[in-house]
């Protein structure tokens, strides 16, 4: 490929009528070539800031679409009361741009929540776009209190809504804080791909129902709705967490998620019934909190 010279031919032209030899010319021409290839050098060691300061990732817009659990996630947030750096989204870094996951891989990662009612489906799932707030409240959570002083103190702290929200399910907060990269993961995946997850959600559902293990019970109905299977509260005020073992409640084993702790929940497999119901939680308590 010939050198490009039409922008410098008024000094290339001038360059010509020196009295040069071939084996001269050639030796500068060496030269100068060497001096800019250690110029491109010393500008990349030096400051590469100002070559690749100025990239962005695709993905950092905030994006918004409705969905049948409450509204999507968000433009991230930054978090200033902790007085820790914490490297995930949640303080002020959005995700980032992910391979996109496939069917099975969403459906592990759902299934731990797939069968808890509708509304706290949806406080999960926005909530796991924080995962450094979640384990905050976690952690602020266990010294506290009553139910009304946990639901006044979460009201003035610098979290999400929907991270306030879950201070009133403290073994739905637990399970969040002790499943650290699993709660990154979902929000990762519900960041990128709100819509699959949504439908992973659905799938499971419906897996549950075909072995019988999802039907109404006092704690919790089972609606349907042109397709899609709703679970809520019988009484709104009172709200029922279910307990299950996510790998074996849908009939056809589910591969368990790498490193997934069920301590906590494992006293309630020990049941008859597949799916099982601890005590209510009053919602009243936490009427300052957003809920359904």
């Amino acid at each position: 490929m010939k050198p490009q010279m039409y922008r410098y031919a008024r000094h290339a032209a001038r360059f010509s009528r020196l009295p040069l030899n071939t084996s001269t010319a050639t030796n500068a021409a060496r030269q100068l070539r060497g001096l800019l290839a250690l110029a491109v050098v010393l500008l990349l060691l030096l400051e590469p800031g100002k070559l690749l300061g100025q990239q962005r990732w695709p993905g950092d817009q905030g994006w918004s679409q409705n969905d049948r659990y409450g509204q999507q996630p968000d433009a991230q947030r930054s978090y200033p009361d902790s007085g820790q750096a914490y490297p995930q989204q949640g303080y002020g870094q959005a995700p980032a741009p992910a391979q996109p996951l496939n069917a099975v891989q969403l459906e592990q990662l759902v299934a731990p929540i797939a069968l808890y009612p509708d509304a706290l489906v949806a406080q999960v799932l926005a909530a796991s776009t924080y995962p450094g707030q979640v384990a905050d409240a976690d952690h602020w959570r266990q010294i506290q209190g009553y139910a009304s002083q946990i639901a006044a103190g979460a009201d003035v702290q610098n979290w999400d809504s929907s991270v306030k929200a879950l201070t009133a399910f403290p073994q739905v907060l637990a399970q969040m804080d002790r499943n650290l990269q699993w709660t990154t993961d979902l929000g990762n995946a519900y960041y990128n791909q709100p819509q699959d997850v949504l439908e992973a959600v659905q799938v499971m559902r419906r897996r549950a129902q075909a072995a019988g293990t999802l039907q109404s019970t006092p704690q919790q109905a089972v609606h349907y709705d042109q397709g899609y299977i709703q679970l809520m509260p019988v009484n709104p005020q009172v709200v029922y967490v279910p307990t299950y073992n996510p790998w074996t409640v849908y009939g056809e084993q589910v591969s368990p998620y790498p490193g997934f702790s069920l301590l906590g929940a494992v006293e309630s497999f020990l049941g008859s019934s597949p799916i099982n119901y601890g005590l209510g939680i009053a919602m009243s308590a936490f009427s300052r909190t957003p809920w359904g």
